[in-house]
């Protein structure tokens, strides 16, 4: 019973290491109080279910603000099942080997929730929780994984010091910590852009706030203009959120119209969020006007959201919320664009596409500035909008890219390659961004390897935890 409630604690303490809290220091002490309780009880899968269910729950949430508990609890076992394999560290022989078995569990977890099942949901992977560590320039050179292995390494160490075991291996995991706490920026600035980002707000938060596109539509233009009025200095690009312009400006005259004007009169290119009707159905799109008013590149969304732009198992899906009904399916891309202004290479992440390793590392490539454009209407008032951020900071110190986020609602946000937030608005308000930003072109060693960064790690952790068994067997 004790292991039980210590991991239920442990999972508590794991969510803490997220927005809204942000401690990222949470992770490892969470990983040392869960070794602990599940080398202690003759239940282990259970406690690794409990202790993945409490840290699901608390950091998923959000998700069911506007649709309910059940499809929350749907989302939360199943992505806590991954966790199921962290019970093989149980109370029998051998344990202070078997502990290192959780390095590989958790990476290989984290890698498999985040491609299976409807391409993933890494939402939550433990990497996404250390924006605020001293140790997040490592993304840089292996990949936003390094930061899971630096972390659950260290709670490792905490376990083994307060066993009085390994210490050794405790001494091995700080002093490489240390290392890492000295490496270097990776790239150098090749020159700046004046951005400006608009946040423009909606009337109404929830999942029904599209059904008033038009005034979101003209909250944005009026804000642009606001703000345009206000700095000092010609923006060299403006930047709209996702879902700014839900009226396909291809079909509404008007709404095109006004956006060409904007781009004439500023003589500057305005990239927006827009939702087109394509025969196939609604895409989802970043739409670059240049300064004379002209569509010059559009890019289509090409990683969606399950159960938000497209539902799989429709039936069952309806089965468990009747809101699945309302839910018609977008048309994905084909293909990553940069949109080109002058010197700017701006690679459009739109929202979702975030956390899809593959999506983010193709689309960066060729670029020197990341956008994300995303709408954070839907979840506003919740731990969301922020934990999105953190995600966004580790992409760009992983990119080793400054990025530009912008959101209908907030938080809206201009963060450096370091992964340090520059400056940053208010939620569920309108309101403007306007900075210089770094144009790096330079490829960090992460983007160059791309994928098979976590496959390194995952092998070394398996080979660390092979050596140990035959060490300590």
């Amino acid at each position: 019973m004790v292991s039980l409630l210590l991991s239920a604690i442990s999972g508590l303490c794991l969510s803490a290491a997220f927005a809204p809290f942000n401690l990222w220091f949470a992770v490892p002490i969470s990983i040392g109080i869960f070794l602990y309780a599940v080398t202690k009880t003759r239940h282990p899968f259970a406690s690794a279910f409990l202790f993945a269910i409490i840290f699901n729950f608390l950091t998923l949430s959000w998700s069911g603000k506007f649709v309910g508990l059940v499809p929350v609890v749907f989302l939360v076992v199943l992505q806590s099942i991954f966790y199921l394999p962290l019970g093989f560290i149980s109370f029998k022989r051998n344990r202070y080997s078997r502990i290192w078995l959780i390095l590989p569990i958790i990476l290989i977890c984290d890698e498999l929730r985040s491609v299976f099942p409807f391409k993933g949901f890494g939402w939550n992977r433990l990497s996404f929780s250390q924006a605020e560590s001293p140790f997040r320039i490592i993304a840089s050179y292996l990949g936003d994984s390094a930061l899971s292995f630096i972390a659950i390494s260290l709670g490792i160490a905490l376990y083994l010091l307060f066993a009085r075991a390994q210490l050794q291996s405790v001494a091995a995991v700080l002093a490489g910590a240390t290392l890492v706490l000295f490496l270097p920026v990776q790239g150098a600035e090749q020159g700046s852009a004046r951005v400006l980002a608009i946040q423009g707000n909606v009337p109404i938060l929830g999942l029904n706030f599209n059904e008033r596109a038009q005034e979101v539509f003209n909250l944005h233009v009026k804000q642009t203009h606001e703000a345009l009025t206000k700095i000092q200095t010609q923006p060299d690009l403006i930047i709209w959120p996702e879902n700014a312009v839900d009226v396909d400006p291809f079909d509404n005259a008007n709404v095109g119209d006004q956006l060409s004007k904007i781009a004439i009169d500023a003589s500057t290119p305005i990239i927006v969020g827009a939702v087109l009707r394509s025969p196939k159905g609604p895409e989802n799109a970043s739409i670059m006007w240049n300064s004379k008013g002209e569509v010059e590149s559009t890019y289509i969304k090409r990683t969606l959201t399950p159960f938000g732009e497209y539902i799989p198992l429709r039936t069952i899906a309806e089965f468990i919320s009747p809101l699945a009904t309302n839910v018609t399916d977008f048309v994905s891309g084909s293909q990553p664009v940069v949109h080109q202004i002058g010197r700017v290479f701006a690679a459009p992440i739109i929202c979702y596409e975030l956390i899809n390793d593959e999506n983010v590392s193709s689309n960066t490539e060729n670029s020197n500035l990341i956008i994300v454009q995303t709408n954070n209407a839907t979840f506003a008032d919740s731990g969301q909008s922020r934990q999105q951020l953190n995600i966004s900071r580790i992409r760009a110190i992983e990119n080793n890219r400054w990025v530009v986020s912008v959101s209908t609602t907030g938080v809206s946000a201009f963060i450096d390659n370091h992964g340090v937030v520059k400056s940053i608005t208010e939620q569920n308000t309108a309101a403007y961004l306007y900075s210089n930003v770094a144009l790096i072109a330079d490829e960090s060693l992460a983007h160059k390897i791309s994928n098979y960064s976590a496959l390194i790690l995952i092998g070394i952790s398996l080979v660390i935890y092979l050596r140990k068994r035959r060490i300590y067997a």
